[in-house]
């Protein structure tokens, strides 16, 4: 197993839901990772080993995928491999923690998940109804 392997398999571990999208009908195909806090949720964006991306986003974001402004956010200097992206979003501090919800700032270029495709928004499911 490699460490990539492995830092994959601790954020699964930790809760991460992971959602796959294809970029064109032909690909590349596209590996993001979300984790819900109660104000926040924490996104990485693997494009492959080489390119990639993390972020920390209000929940009231239009599209978590395709955030306009960001509390956090690690973005890979080219000869930096996804596993230094992941070390990174593994070991902030959470969201009520003292350092773990930085001011907004506004999302660089490219923090996206690429392609054509709709928003996806984060909402809390509703309990009426249920017993």
């Amino acid at each position: 197993m490699t460490e990539l392997d492995a830092l994959l398999a601790e954020a699964g571990r930790r809760g991460f839901l992971w959602h796959q999208f294809r970029v064109d009908e032909h690909g590349p195909d596209v590996l993001a990772g979300l984790y819900r806090w109660p104000t926040c949720a924490d996104v990485v964006v693997l494009l492959d080993e080489n390119t990639s991306h993390a972020y920390r986003v209000p929940l009231d974001a239009a599209d978590v995928f395709a955030p306009t402004h960001v509390h956090w956010g690690y973005y890979q200097p080219p000869q930096v491999s996804a596993v230094w992206v992941l070390r990174a979003l593994l070991t902030i501090p959470r969201p009520d923690e003292p350092g773990g919800l930085g001011p907004l700032t506004p999302a660089p270029e490219g923090t996206v998940v690429p392609g054509a495709r709709v928003p996806v928004r984060l909402r809390r499911r509703s309990t009426l109804g249920s017993t």
